[in-house]
């Protein structure tokens, strides 16, 4: 898989929520993120369904901080 493309980035930031990603694949994300705003605003916006979804649910998420960019 060639990293740094979009879709790569957005399938890895999705594919975080569901499993550990790779020293590999996080430098990928870490390297991509600062120079693109649409997969920084993808990852916020996961970010947040996903602080809603606990919200919902009742279950409380450790260490995330819905205010957090």
């Amino acid at each position: 898989m060639r990293m740094g493309k979009c879709k790569d980035i957005t399938r890895l930031l999705s594919d975080a929520l569901d499993r550990s990603l790779t020293t590999g694949e996080w430098v990928a994300i870490r390297l991509h993120l600062p120079i693109c705003s649409g997969c920084r605003n993808y990852r916020k916006q996961i970010r947040l369904l996903r602080v809603a979804a606990h919200t919902v649910s009742g279950i409380a998420l450790p260490g995330v901080d819905e205010r957090e960019d």
